[in-house]
C-alpha cells in the first residue's frame, strides 16, 4: 500500500524537478557558512502554513478574490521552489541545445503543471498529518549543488481508506540570498533524480516540443478530472 501511495504522489508531483548538471551562471549557491538551517526551517514551515490557509478558502471562480488567492499561490511557488536548477537539471544535456524561447515555454509549463497537480493533490490534501524529524547540512547531494541544506518529516496520510507511513526530505540551497527548494524525495526515492533518469531516455527519441506537448497534456487531464469530480458530487443536503 505505501508503495502505490508514493508512485502516486511521484506522479503528481513530475512537474516539481528539472535542470542539467551545471549551475545557471546568475545562481550559485552558497557555502555552509552561509547556510543556516533554522532560517530554512522557518521559511518551509511558514510557507506550508500559508498553502494551508489558502486552501481552506473557497472564492468563486472569476472574481477578485479568486484572482487574489491565485496569485498569492503563484505568488508563493515562485518563492520557494527552484525552478530554474530543477528544468536544467533533468532536461539534462537536451537544456544547452534548447532554444531560449524553448526553454521558456517548457519553464513556465513545468510551473503550471506544478501548481495545478503538485499543491492540489499534496499540499491542499486535508487528510494527512506532518511531523518534522531531522534537519542539517549536506554536501553534494547533487551535481551543481557543493553544499544544501535537508528537512526530514514524516507524513500520515488516508490512500483509499487506510492509514500510510512515509519519510518526505526536503533539499533546499541559498539562491541569490535566498533559500529554495531543488528536490524532494519520499522514501529514499529522489523526484529530481528519478524524471532526469526518464527524462534521458525519453528525450533521445523524443523533442524537446514533444515533452511540451506531453506536460500540456497533463495539465488539461488534470483540470478535466477535477471537473468530472465536481460534477459528480452529491448535493449538499
Amino acid at each position: 500500500m505505501k508503495k502505490v501511495l508514493i508512485s502516486t504522489i511521484l506522479l503528481f508531483c513530475f512537474g516539481l524537478f528539472a535542470q542539467s548538471a551545471s549551475v545557471p551562471a546568475d545562481q550559485k549557491a552558497a557555502g555552509s557558512e552561509n547556510l543556516d538551517v533554522s532560517a530554512a526551517m522557518k521559511l518551509l514551515e511558514t510557507k506550508e502554513q500559508a498553502f494551508e490557509k489558502l486552501a481552506n478558502s473557497n472564492p468563486k471562480k472569476g472574481t477578485p478574490k479568486y484572482a487574489a488567492k491565485d496569485k498569492e499561490i503563484n505568488d508563493i511557488v515562485e518563492e520557494i521552489i527552484d525552478y530554474r536548477f530543477i528544468s536544467e537539471y533533468i532536461i539534462g544535456k537536451k537544456w544547452a541545445e534548447t532554444s531560449e524561447s524553448k526553454k521558456e515555454e517548457l519553464f513556465n509549463k513545468i510551473k503550471e503543471l506544478f501548481t495545478d497537480v503538485y499543491l492540489d493533490k499534496l499540499f491542499y490534501n486535508k487528510s494527512y498529518e506532518k511531523k518534522y524529524l531531522d534537519k542539517g547540512t549536506e554536501k553534494k547531494y547533487l551535481k551543481g549543488v557543493p553544499e544544501s541544506i535537508f528537512i526530514t518529516s514524516e507524513i500520515q496520510g488516508i490512500f483509499k481508506g487506510k492509514t500510510v507511513g512515509y519519510e518526505l526530505v526536503y533539499h533546499i540551497r541559498k539562491v541569490d540570498g535566498k533559500y529554495k527548494v531543488f528536490d524532494v524525495e519520499l522514501d529514499t526515492v529522489s523526484l529530481a533524480r528519478n524524471y532526469r533518469e526518464q527524462f534521458e531516455k525519453n528525450l533521445k527519441e523524443k523533442t524537446i516540443d514533444e515533452l511540451i506537448a506531453n506536460i500540456d497534456k497533463k495539465i488539461k487531464s488534470s483540470k478535466s478530472e477535477k471537473q468530472e469530480k465536481k460534477e459528480t458530487k452529491p448535493a449538499a443536503k
